[in-house]
This record gives structure tokens, C-alpha cells and sequence, in this order.
């Protein structure tokens, strides 16, 4: 399985999430299939770090569109979070713009932060200063509210250090039998700890639904077999923003 058929598989699970999110409603089947998509890009970003030639274009990239993906993506979280009421978003734009549901960072900043915990892993000898910055970098994810949060920045180097198919990375022995098991096993319990919180409010069929769709795509980087695929490098970063612009305005104008 290349990575373009990984990158399609993302989107169609994104586009199904944001879907969902915008005309449908928040909580559908629609929201469980795009469980599928951020693990599939955290693990396309490892990739790309791995096989990029120029780190400080591949981030600049990154950081142009995660600023072209802002004000899209705080519009899906105004209709998620008002129904997608036009007139009271322009009557009541500075309460709202700030408001902390809606003030959120896209997922762009969480494949940078994400970005950016690889660098330093690599690249900082010493081991206190190393999982320190690693450490300041998921916590500042976090309270930055990026997508997905803290636990998005830890998933990709996660990825990175145990993906059993990344012989420079992995940091486990030349057990492959080992390394597949850690790797899942740790994935695995990512995945429920992501969920953990909603224990009480959510109920468990919905929990272990969400579990499981975000522990699918371990299938596809498992299948992945190191090939490039088409290349159609900018039509996956235009996609986010676009996608995201068109169903805000069919959701704000036309619903």
C-alpha cells in the first residue's frame, strides 16, 4: 500500500468527519470512519520526515498552510459549536472569535509540533534537555488546543520510535516479532487512553467505536510498502482548507 492510496483513504475518512460535522451534526457513524484519518497522517508525516532533503522547506510548508487553514477551520468549529448561525456570527464576531471552543488550532500546527518533536529527538544529544523540549512541546500542543491536542504531537513520535518497519529509527532490538508487538500493543493503548475521558458522558458502544476506528489505520501502516505512489503533493494540503471553506459555507448560507 503506497502513500497515495493512504493519503486518498485520510481524506475520504476527513472529508466524512468534517461532513458530518457541518451538515449532518456532531456524533454520527460519519464522525467513527474519520477516527481513521489523523493516525494516517501523523504516520505520512514521519514518512516525509524520514525522506525529506530540505526539513526547513517541508516545515515552512506545514506553517504556510496551517495559517491558510485557520480561519476555515474556526468556522467548522463555530457551526459545530452555534448551529451555524450566519447572523449571530457577524452580530456577535468578537465574543465568538474568542470564545475557547472556537479559538483552536488545525491540524496542520499539530503535524509542525509534531514535526518539531522528531527534529529535537534527533538532533539533541543530550537526553535531559532532549525530553524536556519533547515534554514542553506536547504540553504546549495541549494548551495550545491544536488538533487533536498534546496526545496528536505524542502519536507521531510514537510512530516514529516504534514503527517496526523503521529500521533508523525503531529504537527496539532486531526482534520483529518484538517490535510488532510493542508497536501494537502501544498503539493500542494510545488509542484507549485518547477515549478515556468521555467515559461518562459518551456512552460505551460509542467509546468502543471510536477506539476502534482510531486503532484501524494500524492495518494500512503495517500494509504500507515504502512506495511514493502518483504524486500529487498539493492537491492533500489544498484539500484541508478547501474542503473545509466549502462545507461552512454551504452549512452557514444555503442550510
Amino acid at each position: 500500500m503506497s502513500s497515495f492510496v493512504l493519503k486518498i483513504i485520510a481524506i475520504i475518512c476527513m472529508f466524512c468527519d468534517h461532513f458530518s460535522n457541518a451538515i449532518i451534526g456532531h456524533l454520527s457513524i460519519l464522525n467513527i470512519i474519520g477516527r481513521v484519518a489523523f493516525p494516517i497522517f501523523a504516520f505520512q508525516l514521519v514518512i516525509g520526515f524520514i525522506n525529506t532533503r530540505d526539513f526547513k522547506k517541508y516545515a515552512s510548508r506545514l506553517f504556510i498552510f496551517s495559517l491558510i487553514s485557520q480561519i476555515p477551520f474556526m468556522l467548522l468549529m463555530y457551526v459545530m459549536n452555534y448551529d451555524g448561525n450566519f447572523n449571530f456570527l457577524i452580530s456577535n464576531f468578537p465574543s465568538i472569535i474568542l470564545n475557547r471552543n472556537i479559538l483552536q488550532l488545525n491540524i496542520f500546527f499539530t503535524l509542525i509540533f509534531g514535526l518539531f518533536t522528531l527534529l529535537i529527538y534527533d538532533k539533541v544529544s543530550n537526553k535531559f534537555l532532549k525530553w524536556l523540549c519533547i515534554a514542553l512541546l506536547i504540553a504546549l500542543g495541549e494548551v495550545l488546543q491544536v488538533d487533536y491536542g498534546g496526545w496528536g504531537v505524542f502519536l507521531i513520535l510514537f510512530i516514529y520510535l516504534f514503527y517496526p518497519k523503521f529500521t533508523n529509527s525503531n529504537i527496539l532490538n532486531n526482534n520483529p516479532i518484538l517490535k510488532h508487538f510493542i508497536f501494537i500493543l502501544g498503539y493500542l493503548l494510545l488509542c484507549i487512553y485518547r477515549y478515556s475521558s468521555f467515559l461518562g458522558t459518551l456512552s460505551i458502544s460509542w467509546i468502543v467505536s471510536l477506539i476502534l476506528f482510531t486503532f484501524l489505520p494500524i492495518i494500512f501502516m503495517l500494509l504500507y510498502n515504502n512506495k511514493k505512489g502518483p504524486s500529487m503533493k498539493y492537491f492533500f494540503y489544498i484539500f484541508y482548507p478547501l474542503h473545509l471553506i466549502i462545507l461552512c459555507i454551504v452549512n452557514l448560507v444555503i442550510l
